[in-house]
């Protein structure tokens, strides 16, 4: 498990590429992220980012709308992560792997803030680049299109996770299995707890 002292931009890149690898299940993706103290502090950084850039960009939407703020929406993204976090804290020492509980958290944060940065990136992107191409009358085909990158980046991201779980935790497939439906209860007893908040 790699520790290196290097600037947060390096570490974004080594990370990218780690991440990368952990999509296609490579064990040396586990050379790529620092697993250190520091390393933790560092993941939540372009974590908080790409979600702050996320919250503003689909708060220009919210605002038309008047429906929720991009304040309400960082909280939102905030308590469920934290519920991923909290399962995770409760479930790895029963499985023996509580060791592996800092590292996954950094593989893990990486894998989001760098998922959460592709779907704006491949929004504006193709917005962009179609709108150029295509003219305003191809609204249809292009949000077809970005739908299509939004589910591909969430499957790659859900692969990333359970080969974080697999690769850096060291579990096997029950475990895993265990891993990800205690996450998956967390989540929903934190949305239970958050739909009872005035969170407008």
């Amino acid at each position: 498990m790699a520790e290196r002292q290097s600037t947060l931009l390096e570490e974004a890149r080594w990370a990218a590429g780690g991440t990368w690898r952990l999509v296609l299940g490579r064990r040396d993706a586990l050379s790529f992220f620092d697993f250190s103290q520091r390393g933790l502090a560092g993941s939540f950084i372009p974590l908080v980012v790409a979600f702050v850039v996320f919250a503003g960009f689909t708060g220009i939407g919210a605002a038309a709308r008047q429906t929720m703020s991009p304040a309400g929406q960082l909280f939102i993204c905030g308590a469920l992560i934290t519920a991923r976090f909290f399962a995770l804290r409760v479930v790895l020492p029963r499985l023996d792997a509580l060791h592996a509980f800092r590292p996954v958290m950094v593989a893990s944060n990486w894998a989001n803030a760098i998922a959460v940065g592709g779907l704006v990136a491949a929004t504006f992107g193709v917005a962009f680049v179609g709108a150029l191409m295509l003219g305003p009358t191809a609204g249809e085909t292009l949000v077809g299109i970005i739908l299509t990158l939004w589910a591909a980046i969430a499957i790659a991201t859900f692969v990333a996770e359970i080969n974080i779980l697999r690769l850096v935790a060291g579990l096997n497939g029950g475990e895993v299995l265990m891993v990800l439906g205690a996450q998956v209860v967390a989540l929903i007893l934190a949305v239970f707890i958050l739909a009872q908040l005035p969170l407008g």
